[in-house]
């Protein structure tokens, strides 16, 4: 552990949190073989009225959101400044183990809303789809900063991917006309994804993908909304709800991030990085802080990807180039790849 608060890496996440704002408990075994080939069309699925009623009654454990580059630059400033004052045996920005459940392995659920012209039209650039990082990601150093989290080498326990696809009419926001989904219209989303599949629990991971030209609000004022700066909080988030005793289900809400705003976001060139970007950030705090009650910060409740909004360019991800953000370590006290 650090007795500064300053140490050198501690200076490094703050240079690079500033130059970017200037440039702008799981099972014992996993549920789904592990396999290398490409998935199949994905299997559709609609949302049904049982759907809507289940999510009515859903109980949220956590959501976590995944903030604007105002929003996370405050949240640095002010623990920079407690951490000078306040008597820390660590780093001011290392992550501490609340001690609750965290995900050693899980399939991956991709669920596409409203696309039907397939991911790699919508979120995707050329072969390269939201599937497609999620497997590279399950075999690079960016997989392996999570193995201190999790207390064991997660490569290759995350490899298996699925896609689902559905359609949903979301409320029309009546200022601008843009369609805008709510939390209860995830809740939705995920209660039905989940029933389609019947699988549930610490190793199921959904990833819910709205399509470019569609806000997200969780509550009026706190929204994904590019096309409204001045709601705009949030860029994505994850979280966990149950949908009774035995229907825990974890999930990320990834918008469409290939858009020019106050989201962090690598140089607007392919779409596919400002998806994965977002994407590696919510399913690395998925599996270390899943219930919100694991692995964030004392001082700001920050996660290991809310620390890290640096990016190299590119970052080599399994067998494939990509441009996302780093992962905090503790083992570093820093922002890293992995990849020393």
């Amino acid at each position: 552990m650090r007795t500064t608060p300053w140490s050198a890496p501690a200076r490094f996440v703050l240079a690079g949190i500033c130059a970017l704002s200037l440039a702008a408990c799981s099972s014992d075994t996993p549920s789904s073989p592990v396999t290398n080939a490409a998935a199949s069309a994905p299997q559709t699925f609609a949302v049904t009225s049982a759907s809507v009623s289940s999510a009515s009654t859903a109980s949220v454990r956590t959501t976590k959101l995944f903030y604007t580059i105002p929003i996370l630059e405050s949240k640095q400033s002010s623990m920079s400044r407690r951490g000078l004052r306040e008597t820390i045996t660590q780093s001011p920005f290392d992550m501490t183990n609340h001690g609750g459940p965290v995900v050693t392995h899980a399939t991956n659920w991709n669920v596409y809303v409203n696309c039907p012209q397939g991911a790699a039209a919508c979120w995707g650039t050329g072969n390269l789809t939201p599937a497609t990082f999620l497997r590279d990601f399950d075999r690079s150093s960016m997989i392996e900063v999570m193995g201190q989290y999790l207390n064991e080498d997660p490569t290759g326990r995350f490899h298996q991917v699925n896609e689902l696809a559905t359609t949903m009419s979301f409320p029309i926001d009546s200022a601008d006309g843009t369609p805008t989904a709510s939390l209860q219209n995830i809740f939705q989303i995920v209660f039905a994804a989940a029933s389609f599949t019947k699988k549930s629990g610490y190793d199921q991971i959904y990833h819910i993908f709205l399509p470019q030209g569609t806000d997200m609000c969780q509550a009026p004022g706190v929204c994904y909304s590019p096309d409204n700066l001045p709601t705009e909080i949030f860029c994505a988030f994850h979280g966990s709800v149950d949908f009774g005793p035995n229907f825990h289900v974890l999930y990320s809400v990834e918008p469409y991030q290939f858009v020019p705003g106050i989201c962090p976001t690598p140089n607007q060139t392919r779409v596919i990085d400002a998806t994965a970007s977002t994407l590696s950030h919510e399913f690395s705090e998925t599996i270390s802080d899943p219930d919100g009650d694991a692995w964030f910060n004392n001082l700001t409740e920050s996660e290991i990807g809310d620390l890290c909004f640096v990016f190299r360019n590119p970052e080599q991800v399994g067998v494939h180039q990509y441009v996302i953000q780093e992962e905090y370590s503790n083992t570093v006290n820093a922002c890293t790849d992995g990849a020393f």
